[in-house]
């Protein structure tokens, strides 16, 4: 008899707490992704702040004020091949981030465009 009630209360405590360890777990796979998601828009902000830089208006603000036209066929600042490998990379952190948050990461066609 005692070791039938030995055996309920072990029991019981492991029911009550398999829900706890898998809360437990789904929170670690959440604080991951959130991780993932922040470290990914990083980056991605970062080579934004780069494009965005490297195609400002070079006048000033009088200039701009003024009415003076920008030059014509201007140049970013780090150069066209290097400005697109910027937007090409921002593109697939972008991408990456979309399938991340709609869970098909294994998905690699979806959204998939042609260069």
């Amino acid at each position: 008899m005692a070791d039938m009630a030995r055996f309920e209360r072990t029991s019981g405590i492991v029911k009550d707490d398999h829900p706890r360890r898998d809360m437990e777990r789904f929170n670690a796979r959440l604080r991951h992704f959130r991780g993932v998601a922040a470290s990914v828009l990083n980056d991605a902000e970062g080579v934004w702040e780069e494009i965005w830089d490297a195609c400002r208006d070079p006048r000033s603000c009088e200039e701009i004020l003024e009415g003076i036209e920008e030059a014509h066929g201007t140049m970013p600042a780090c150069g066209w091949p290097e400005l697109r490998e910027k937007l090409h990379l921002l593109g697939h952190y972008i991408q990456y981030t979309k399938r991340l948050c709609d869970g098909s990461l294994d998905d690699l066609t979806s959204g998939k465009k042609e260069v």
